[in-house]
Formats: C-alpha cells, structure tokens, sequence
C-alpha cells in the first residue's frame, strides 16, 4: 500500500511488520490432513447410509457435497475458494443439477456488486487516498490519550465501511504502535495506550465492516442467499440494518478500551501531534488522481445511497441496480485520466488483478449450493424437519443461532462460519414462518464479531502480533465486545427490520 505509514515505523514480535493473515486460524496442519479426509469420508458414508423417507436422491447427493464442502471449509485442508469450485464438478455428475445452473451463480449479480465495490478500494489504495483519509480523522481530534484513540477508531470505522478490514488494519496500526512509542520516549510510559491503540484499530475495522453490504464478505455472502430466496436487499437498506449496529458499537469500543489510561502532560500531547504530522507530511500534498478517486467514490456512494429515493424514478433508469452503479463506477476509474505520466489511469488493470478473485469464487460456490439445495427439494425437506420447533419462540431460536456464530467465529474463518450457518437459518426461517432476513441478518452480523482470540480476524491477529495486547487483555475486552455487539445486533434487528423490509417479525 503506497503511503500507508510514517517512515521507518515497523510492528512485529520481532520487528518486521506482518503481512495480511487469512481470517480465522483453520485447524492446523493436522487438521488439514484430517479433514481431507474426513470430507470425502463424510460424503462417501452419507451415500452408504441411504436417502431419508421424503427426501430424493438428488438432494442427498446435495447433502453429501454439502458435508464435503464444509468439512473442508472448517479445516481449511484446501484453499477454501477451490472448495467452492466443488459444486461445479460434482452437482452435475450427481445429477443434483444441470452443468448451466450450477454454473449460473458464479456470476450472479451480487458478485459483481462486490468486484466493482473491491476495484473501487483498489483506486483508492493505490492513490494513497485511504492513508489521507484516516490521517485527517485520526488527527482532527486532537492527540490526548483518549481523543487520540477516538480518532483512530474513527478512521478504521469509516475506512472498513467501504475497504477490506484487513487492509484497514494493515494501514493504521504502525501508525497507531508510533503514536505510542514517540509518547513512551517522551515520558508518558503507560502501556495501556499502546493497547488501547492497536485493539482500537482492530476492533473497528471488524465493526466498520459490519456496516455496508461491501464492507465484508460476508455481506455479500448473505445478500446472495437471501436473493436467492426471493429476499432483495438494496444498498442503501443494508446500510440502514447495518449502520446503526456500527454507530452503537464505535463508542461502546472506545469505553471498553480506554479504561484506565493515564492522563498525558503537554509534552506528551506534542510529541504524538508530532508523529501523526509527519505522517500527514509524508504523503505530500494531495494529488489530482487522489481527488478524482475520491470524486469517483463520492458519486458511487451517492448513488447507491439515493438509487431507490431518486435515480429509478428518472425515466431510463429505472431497472438501475446496485451492481450497475458499482460496474459503472470500475469502469470510470479504467478512463479518467490521472494526470501522473507514469500511471496514466486511475486504475490499471495490474492493480485491479491483485484484488481478491478467490472471494469472488468462493461466493459463487456458496450460491450454487443454495440453489441446488432449492431446486431438489432439500430446503423444503429440512424446513418440514424443523417445523417441531414452531413452538418455540423466535428470539430464542435466534439467540441460540447467534451465540453458536459467535463461538464458532471466534476459531474459524468467518466466512466459512456464515457458509456453514446460513442452510440452517434458511431452514428454521421456513419452517417458523418468518422472513428469512429476520434470522440471516442477526447471524451475518454475528460472524464479524469474534473479537476474543487472535485468530478470529486477521486484525485481530495484526494487533495481537504487535506485542502489545496480553491474550488476557483480548479475552475480557473481546468478550464485553462480544456480548455488547450481540446486543445491538438483536436491538437493531428487532427495531429496525420491519420497518426496513416491511418485515413482520414473527
């Protein structure tokens, strides 16, 4: 990332700044081994057992590859986007499907919502707007111990709305290790801030992520399946489900983990202003690619903002989507000329390559799956198979599906979480009779918390590999984290779908 730190600041147990760490630890490598096995072991014995009364033997199948896939998702005993290139081989070997509908969601509209959302970061990163952008909100706040954690989780929240949280974490946590040392040096020796800092930035880039549906991957993921389902959720109604989440967690975060901190005299103050400047100066004065990325965003924004308020209306535009806006904007970014010799556009193709394909795959595989699971039967079956549970109120069944989420967030990738979870919420919401998205949206939300272990996120595993947080120090703050975000999530959820969706709560 070009610009992202202040010179010569480095993070690392051993000095050397850590690269990108996948979310979620797998299992290891004897967990790996086990779980190539235990997936075709697990298929290959559902198959020996026999097909349930009511079910077809198309949809066993689809339970077999469903066993397979999320074995091997959990253990990570293969790169998980080419577990999710299974369901291209074996649906229409099976004949769960045919080759052409299992290929269909591998380019489903949502999908490229998200290749659009991730070139838009791309630009945006490789101008170095994202460093200038966190810069100006961490300083704006001034640099005392407390405002100057207000202002980086301020930046890693709006940054994380529309980059990977990842990439967020990544940018602003040698900044923040810098902010703490320069005070140490100058006298202010309170370890405390250094942790403050770093979980600060982690902890709100999971939040941040929370609250666009381009802001994780599993938004995208949910959105998919609940189209699917003949559930459309637009930009702008995600955002307004998911930023209130956001906007209740950012200063529950800042009390959980500045508490404690030790006040700062004027010395202090300056020498942290000092290192924040410099790397403001660093970046040099904006350029004219930066202010045409950020023109470019601004517009994008605003439109997946006002499409349903105003630009459907407008004759010609009426079948205006998400995805288009989002394309649109990829392809503005691939003309506009940059006004630097030596990178022409504002984006290249060489950059735009380097974004996360492999995502992109594995959403496609998760859709096929869900597709097929409706095409033979199987989500209708497992519905009527759960229909003993009508009895039972909604929000228990919701509180139950929210807390396995978050235990099982907590030690794998959330990702393969939300892929694992959602053919069960599926099921329950059929067979209690509700939306769908009354349940999808809770358990989604849910597998962006894990902010307990420092495998759960790869930036809580940035933060952790600073040397500055005990696991101690991670383990209490990450579970008031944890119960406060299941909290919001359920308040939100409750006071805000039906009015989102005209969803009637059940």
């Amino acid at each position: 990332m070009p610009n992202s730190t202040a010179p010569g600041v480095e993070i690392g147990r051993e000095g050397a700044t850590p690269g990108p760490p996948s979310e979620g630890g797998g299992a290891g490598p004897v967990g790996r081994k086990l779980g190539l096995v235990l997936g075709p072991a697990l298929a290959i014995g559902l198959q020996l057992i026999g097909v349930p009364e009511g079910l077809s033997v198309q949809a066993w199948w689809v339970v077999s590859i469903m066993a397979l896939m999320l074995t091997w998702w959990v253990t990570e005993a293969v790169p998980i986007a080419a577990t999710a290139l299974i369901p291209l081989i074996a649906l229409p070997l099976t004949g769960a499907t045919e080759a052409a509908e299992a290929a269909r969601p591998y380019a489903d509209p949502i999908l490229f919502l998200f290749i659009g959302g991730f070139m838009l970061a791309a630009a945006i990163e490789r101008w170095g707007l994202h460093a200038r952008i966190a810069l100006t909100v961490a300083g704006a706040v001034g640099a005392r111990p407390a405002a100057l954690v207000a202002g980086f989780i301020a930046a890693a929240g709006l940054l994380s709305l529309w980059i990977s949280n990842t990439a967020t974490a990544l940018m602003l946590t040698p900044i923040a290790v810098a902010v703490a040392r320069a005070m140490a040096d100058n006298g202010h020796k309170d370890p405390r801030l250094g942790v403050a800092l770093v979980l600060g930035v982690a902890y709100a880039a999971s939040i941040g992520g929370m609250g666009t549906p381009v802001g994780s991957p599993t938004n995208v993921i949910a959105m998919g399946f609940l189209t699917e389902r003949g559930v459309d959720l637009s930009f702008v109604q995600w955002m307004m489900l998911g930023l209130p989440v956001v906007l209740l967690l950012l200063p529950v975060l800042w009390f959980v983990v500045t508490r404690g901190l030790a006040r700062a005299n004027a010395h202090d103050v300056a020498r942290g202003w000092e290192v924040l400047q410099r790397a403001r100066e660093a970046l040099g004065p904006a350029s004219r690619a930066e202010a045409r990325v950020l023109i470019v965003f601004v517009v994008v924004a605003s439109a997946w903002i006002l499409r349903e308020l105003v630009l459907v209306r407008i004759p010609g535009l009426e079948r205006l989507s998400d995805m288009h806006i989002a394309i649109g904007g990829a392809l503005a970014l691939f003309l506009l000329p940059s006004g630097d010799p030596g990178r022409p556009r504002l984006l290249d193709w060489s950059s735009a390559e380097r974004i996360p394909w492999g995502i992109v795959i594995l959403f496609g595989g998760g859709l096929s799956v869900a597709a097929a699971m409706d095409s033979t039967g199987l989500s209708d079956w497992l519905g009527v198979a759960m229909q003993g549970l009508q009895g039972y109120e909604p929000l228990l069944i919701l509180v139950a599906l929210i807390l396995i989420t978050l235990i099982a967030t907590e030690m794998m990738s959330n990702v393969a979480t939300l892929s694992a979870m959602l053919p069960i919420v599926a099921a329950l919401a059929a067979a209690l009779g509700i939306n769908p998205l009354l349940l999808v949206f809770p358990v989604t939300l849910t597998a962006s918390l894990g902010f307990m272990l420092p495998i759960a996120t790869a930036a809580n595993a940035i933060a952790f590999a600073t040397g500055l947080p005990s696991l101690r120090t991670m383990l209490w703050k990450g579970f008031v984290l944890n119960v406060a975000g299941v909290a919001a999530i359920l308040a939100v959820n409750a006071l805000l779908a039906e009015t989102v969706l005209g969803a009637s709560p059940g």
